[in-house]
């Protein structure tokens, strides 16, 4: 292709005829040969008239002079571009494109770090000239160590942060909180004192209103008794009045049937049965005798003319009807008796000689049986009348007795349910009171245990607020040791480290005076599990543990003794580790599954060159593709575990 332009044999002859066919019209139309061959070697000029090839080739090792001598036409052929180191210009316009949008703590700090990253860049650079005349050993610094530098280096500053924030504000919180309890318990204790005169005086007047209630109590008992014993005498009186009430009426209805038959028997007179009586010039005798019965009981002369006027009266039959049986004088019943023992004065007998004399001789007999009745009747209503109203006095006595005991009663209950409230309220201000004084006293325990532990915290903020404060420098020299570290001995690296320090410090960046990788990145828990594992404790090896764990670029770690290879097998032995070398035949396949399911892998043992097909895995070239992480390996694309892990090492003691 550089010769030529062409490879010989590339196409087929039906691919040759394709090609004629397609390009033909374009020959034609500039006047070319249109047969076959001539069609096809337009088609190869146009090629070589378009095509450019750029070649790129690292001059380090023996790679690229024996390419040279094996191709000539890379040499007569090409033209030669040697790209030189980045000039300082440029690389302090990528360190202040990448740190523009960062807060670094005012414009200053961020253009004195911008230029940090140019003054690193540039001491690493100078370090390996020097490292190769001392130790004859090779180290190179590219611009995509400088870029690794500047992202590492805002990432760990994001990290550290929050980090550090985190604790910061966890121990903060800590201080707020022993602060506020221990105002909680001032103020429980100014609770408790409040509480206890109030507690003293609800104590006194429950006491006082228990010995009213007992008082008030007794005294409803009393008149409770009184008026229980007026209730059984008022019910003796209720049922002795009953008896005579029931007297009364058992005597009455002896004399009831026979004037409600008389009376009856005079509303069944009629005029014509008056006129008949009055008719008789010389009445038969026992007619006679009944209206001489009759004038006798109206207070009349008993004779016949006074008994014609008698019966002529037009409310004489009403006169008897409303006749004033309860008030008979003596002298008319003595009069009357000798008529009413008559054995021949009866209404059978006397209804013989006059119907309507019947019914008179009914009425006065009646009236006789009446008054007999009523003389008996008489003492026992007046006895019943007296018993009356002596009952209706014991019930208004009972009811005002009665009153008086609800009253008594309704006070009680008042008395009771102010003393249920107050016993209440006492309660609640005595477990109020208990919970106050156990909260006081679990607080006191532990604020007086927490006492020193909170000048521990406070001195422990102020620290990781200094810590915070010095983030912008530590960080960055422990970014740039990642990334610059590489092969540097334990020297050299302590070297770079003093003198960024001192660079840092005459640019106004924010540093702690011994600022290690050690310190600023690692944690005691972290460098421990690595020397079970199997770490030496020096700094170097604690510092390369860093550049393994922390770095954007998969490690190579230079391990003629196998320190190194033994240190990755026990720290990832548990985590499935799997082990492989180039010179395996299904190295890429373990690799491959490493990768989907996220295993680490270690590749131990490598050369100077490596496969081709590690290179998407090396570089990180992961994409995403429907919402699934994947790298190309091979020929094929590849699920990607954020989980995966990547060791390197060869025994090679000085690899170039």
């Amino acid at each position: 292709m550089l010769n030529s332009g062409e490879v010989p044999g590339l196409f087929a002859a039906d691919d040759k005829d394709r090609i004629a066919n397609d390009i033909r019209e374009w020959v034609e139309s500039t006047g070319g040969n249109t047969s076959k061959d001539g069609c096809f070697a337009t088609f190869i000029n146009r090629v070589r008239d378009n095509l450019h090839i750029v070649l790129t080739m690292s001059p380090v090792g023996e790679a690229f002079r024996a390419r040279c001598r094996q191709f000539p036409s890379l040499i007569n052929c090409c033209i030669i571009d040697w790209f030189s180191n980045w000039p300082a210009e440029a690389l302090l316009s990528v360190s202040q494109k990448f740190l523009a949008n960062t807060d670094l703590g005012g414009e200053a700090v961020r253009g004195s770090v911008a230029q940090m990253c140019v003054h690193i860049h540039r001491s690493v650079e100078d370090m390996s000239t020097r490292f190769y005349a001392e130790l004859r050993r090779r180290y190179y610094t590219t611009p995509k160590s400088y870029l690794d530098l500047i992202n590492l280096y805002l990432q760990l500053l994001q990290e550290k942060r929050e980090e550090l924030r985190l604790a910061r504000d966890r121990l903060l919180d800590g201080l707020k909180k022993l602060n506020d309890t221990n105002a909680l318990v001032t103020s429980m204790k100014a609770d408790l004192a409040r509480l206890q005169p109030e507690l003293e005086a609800k104590a006194a007047a429950t006491a006082e209103l228990l010995i009213k209630v007992a008082a008030d109590q007794q005294e409803a008992e009393k008149v409770k008794s009184v008026v229980a014993a007026e209730e059984k005498d008022v019910k003796v009186m209720q049922q002795q009045a009953q008896v005579i009430a029931d007297e009364a009426k058992a005597d009455l209805a002896e004399a009831m049937p026979a004037l409600e038959a008389a009376i009856d028997s005079l509303k069944a007179l009629n005029k014509n049965d008056i006129v008949e009586i009055k008719s008789f010039p010389k009445p038969p005798p026992l007619v006679q005798m009944t209206m001489e019965a009759v004038c006798i009981l109206k207070q009349e002369k008993p004779d016949w003319d006074t008994a014609k006027r008698v019966l002529g009266d037009t409310n004489f039959m009403r006169s008897l009807e409303e006749f004033d049986k309860d008030n008979i004088p003596e002298n008319v019943i003595k009069k009357l008796r000798k008529y009413i023992d008559d054995p021949q004065y009866q209404p059978d007998v006397v209804a013989k000689q006059s119907r309507a004399a019947m019914s008179l001789c009914m009425w006065s007999q009646a009236m006789d049986v009446y008054n007999r009745v009523a003389r008996v009747v008489e003492p026992k209503r007046q006895a019943l009348r007296a018993a009356e109203d002596k009952l209706v006095t014991a019930n208004k006595q009972l009811q005002e007795k009665q009153d008086a005991l609800g009253a008594v009663i309704a006070r009680v209950q008042g008395l009771q349910k102010q003393l249920a409230d107050a016993q209440s309220e006492q309660r609640k201000l005595n477990d109020q009171a208990d919970l106050t004084r156990l909260r006081l006293e679990r607080a006191g325990k532990l604020t007086s245990g927490l006492a020193d532990e909170g000048i521990r915290w406070q001195a422990t903020a102020d620290q990781l607020q200094s810590q915070i404060e010095l983030l912008v420098g530590d960080v960055f020299l422990s970014a740039a040791c990642i990334a610059y570290y590489g092969a540097f001995t334990g020297s050299y690296r302590e070297e770079l480290v003093r003198s960024w320090v001192a660079k840092c410090q005459e640019l106004a960046i924010p540093v702690s005076q011994s600022c290690t990788l050690r310190g600023t990145l690692a944690s005691p828990v972290e460098v421990r599990e690595w020397v079970l594992a199997g770490l030496p404790t020096d700094g170097t090896s604690v510092d390369n543990g860093i550049l393994v764990t922390r770095g954007k670029r998969w490690p190579l770690m230079i391990d003629p003794q196998g320190q190194a290879n033994n240190w990755v097998k026990n720290l990832e032995g548990r985590n499935g580790l799997r082990v492989i070398t180039l010179s395996d035949g299904n190295f890429l396949r373990t690799l491959e599954n490493c990768i989907r399911i996220g295993n680490p892998c270690l590749i131990e043992d490598v050369g100077e060159v490596l496969d081709p097909a590690l290179e998407p895995v090396l570089q990180r070239n992961v994409f995403k593709q429907g919402g699934r992480l994947l790298i190309r390996l091979g020929d094929s694309d590849v699920d990607y575990d954020p989980s995966f892990k990547l060791y390197i090492t060869t025994k090679l003691a000085n690899p170039h």
